[in-house]
Parts: structure tokens; C-alpha cells; sequence
């Protein structure tokens, strides 16, 4: 047996073994091409995909993915704006749409409670018009709208939705620095953790919004300067913050915040690649998948990694998605699988979409 035939029979164990870890199956594709949508999964467990953009241009189209036959299908909604770079949560009276960009580099005011029944909308204007918010879901079902750009430049501003009055109304007191393309994670006492996207000497400082105040206050700083990241809340209440832009890069650091401690520790673990503008979800399991993003070798990436908390380490999934995308959607579907929608590579936008599976079991990549 040769040498190049022992080399190609050791690479085809190695990548069988890491593909075995995870792996990519495409499903049907979106009936429109877009990036900076939303998914939102709905109680039914189908998937709502709203507007975003093609290359240029925002969109007003809707689409539902049905896990069950694989499929996305046209979903008729008339009176919505043009958008993208919106936000969209699920409530009890249906998927709330906020805001966006649209045509003429406008951030919307206009918002919509798009009912579960029949797809009716309720129309509810915010204060202020902003797109790259955030929107994070309060122990009382009332909605905090955080940040953002109005258009011209990053803001300050909080409101909160109020389903049961169908209204926004704006927080005490507005954050204590501008951010966009930040983050807000609920934590499990019921205040948010604000964080990232901020410029200037307080770029690395985070706030705490406590809904019984109706404000923010700061906490202590980050380890590095971060916007364009994720942040996702561990099973154990702590917070995962990965990747994202740096003061002149893109990262390939991560830290965790302890809302006990209220302290951000540095992982000793990098990521394996440099991303921002990733999706992350936390898996049944405990361990949380970052999927694509843009690389620190400015391209677009095609793989995912995987956190596992117990050890503090990544591993890089085994194999790639079929496209390299960001601005793209994760959503889970349940049992460790994730629908990946749309997105932008390096020269389009893509109407494509894959699911990610990941093994609940067996050997870790740390």
C-alpha cells in the first residue's frame, strides 16, 4: 500500500469521525432571496420568515417554513412596510414587528402584532424610529425595544411594548450609551444585560435593565471592546458573549458574564475561527452552536463550531454548510436541529436554506 494510499485512507477516517459530530442537510429554498430578515417560530411550530432585503432594495413579503413537508410557502400579510434589519418576537397575541431600515435610509417608527389566527395586523407607532435594536421579552410579557440607529446615528433611547394596551411606552430613563448592533439577553431574575455596540470610552462598559426601575445601570466592564457578537444565556443562568467586531478586528474571543457575581471573565478558549455577524443557539444539551458570520480574513464563512460549557472550550463542526453566509437566521427546531435561512456571501444574497444537526451524544471536539 502506498504512501498516498494510507494518507487518503487516515483523511477519510478523520473527516468521517468529525462529520459524524454534526452535519448539514439542505431543505427547500425560500421563494425570495433576502438577508437581515427574521425568523420567528411560531406555537405551531412553523417558522414565520419576515421581509429583509434582497442586494439592495428592503422587502415586504412573508413566507412560513413547515418543518414537516421541508417546505416554505408564501404567507399573504397586505399594509406591511418594506424592511429589513428589523426585529421580530413571538408574544401571546401573535409576532410583534418593530421598526427597520426602508428606501431612503429611513428607520421605521411602525410596528405590527401580526396575530397567530388569521394574520391580521395591529398597527402601534414607537417613540423613536430605529433598525440593529434589539427586542427582549420581560417576566411580565411586556417587550423592552433597546438602541438602535435612527437613521443617522446609534441612540440611546428604551421603550417597552405593552401587548395587553397595544402601545409603546418609553422607559424612565434612556440607556446610558448609544449602542447598535449590541445585544440584550434576559437573565433569569428578570433584568436584562445590555452589551457591545457602543464607541468611545465606554464601549467596554455594560448596563443591567431592571424592569421594577425602569432603567439601566452599569455593570462592570468587559474584557474587550465587542459589537456584532452573540450573546447567549446558559442552562446555569451565566451568559455567553462570542466573537463579534473588535475595536479594529474581527474577534475571536469569548467571555462569560456571571449575573451572580455580576462579573465578564475571559474564556481561556478562542473560537476557532474569527466571526462576526454570526447566529448562535443553545442546544437541549447545554452547549451552543455559532454558525457562519463574516471571518477575520474578510469572507464570508461556511462553518459552525460548537461551545460546551462543562469544559470552556469550541470545536469546529466537521463539515460546511453548502453556502457561506451571514445575515442570515438560525432557528431551532428542536432535538439539535437548526433551520438556517438566507443570508449574504461574498458576491449574493441567497434564497437557500440548510439544516444544521448536531449529535447530542458522543465523543466531544475539545
Amino acid at each position: 500500500m502506498g504512501k498516498r494510499t494510507i494518507f487518503c485512507l487516515l483523511l477519510g477516517i478523520a473527516l468521517a469521525a468529525c462529520s459524524g459530530e454534526g452535519e448539514f442537510s439542505p431543505t427547500g429554498n425560500l421563494n425570495t432571496p433576502r438577508h437581515g430578515h427574521t425568523a420567528t417560530k411560531l406555537d405551531s411550530g412553523e417558522i414565520l420568515i419576515a421581509a429583509g432585503l434582497t442586494k439592495t432594495s428592503p422587502l415586504d413579503d412573508f413566507e412560513i417554513f413547515d418543518p414537516g413537508q421541508g417546505i416554505f410557502k408564501p404567507y399573504k400579510i397586505q399594509g406591511l412596510r418594506s424592511r429589513g434589519w428589523h426585529k421580530a418576537i413571538l408574544l401571546k397575541g401573535g409576532v410583534l414587528i418593530s421598526g427597520g431600515w426602508t428606501s431612503g435610509g429611513k428607520a421605521l417608527r411602525d410596528s405590527y402584532l401580526m396575530q397567530s389566527g388569521g394574520g391580521v395586523l395591529v398597527r402601534a407607532m414607537m417613540k423613536y424610529g430605529r433598525y440593529d435594536h434589539t427586542m427582549t421579552k420581560l417576566p411580565t410579557g411586556d417587550v423592552l425595544i433597546a438602541g438602535g440607529n435612527d437613521g443617522k446615528n446609534a441612540i440611546r433611547h428604551l421603550e417597552i411594548y405593552a401587548p395587553d394596551k397595544r402601545r409603546f411606552i418609553p422607559a424612565r430613563r434612556p440607556m446610558l450609551m448609544a449602542r447598535q448592533q449590541h445585544s440584550a439577553t434576559a437573565l433569569s431574575g428578570g433584568d436584562v444585560l445590555i452589551l457591545g455596540g457602543a464607541e468611545g470610552k465606554g464601549a467596554r462598559y455594560a448596563e443591567l435593565f431592571q424592569p421594577s426601575r425602569g432603567r439601566t445601570r452599569l455593570v462592570r466592564s468587559l474584557t474587550t471592546q465587542r459589537s456584532r457578537h452573540s450573546a447567549t444565556r446558559l442552562k446555569d443562568g451565566r451568559v455567553l458573549i462570542a466573537g463579534g467586531l473588535g475595536k479594529e478586528k474581527t474577534l475571536d474571543s469569548a467571555e462569560i458574564f456571571d449575573p451572580a457575581t455580576e462579573k465578564f471573565t475571559p474564556l481561556e478558549s478562542k473560537l476557532r475561527v474569527n466571526r462576526q455577524q454570526h447566529t448562535a443557539i443553545l442546544l437541549p444539551d447545554g452547549r451552543v452552536v455559532l454558525i457562519g458570520g463574516w471571518g477575520g480574513e474578510g469572507r464570508t464563512l461556511a462553518g459552525a463550531e460548537v461551545y460546551e460549557p462543562e469544559k470552556g472550550c469550541f470545536w469546529q463542526v466537521g463539515v460546511e454548510m453548502k453556502y457561506p453566509r451571514r445575515l442570515h437566521t438560525a432557528t431551532s427546531l428542536g432535538g439539535g436541529r437548526v433551520l438556517i435561512t438566507g443570508g449574504a456571501t461574498d458576491n449574493e444574497v441567497l434564497k437557500s436554506a440548510e439544516i444544521l444537526t448536531i449529535k447530542q451524544e458522543g465523543k466531544s471536539g475539545c
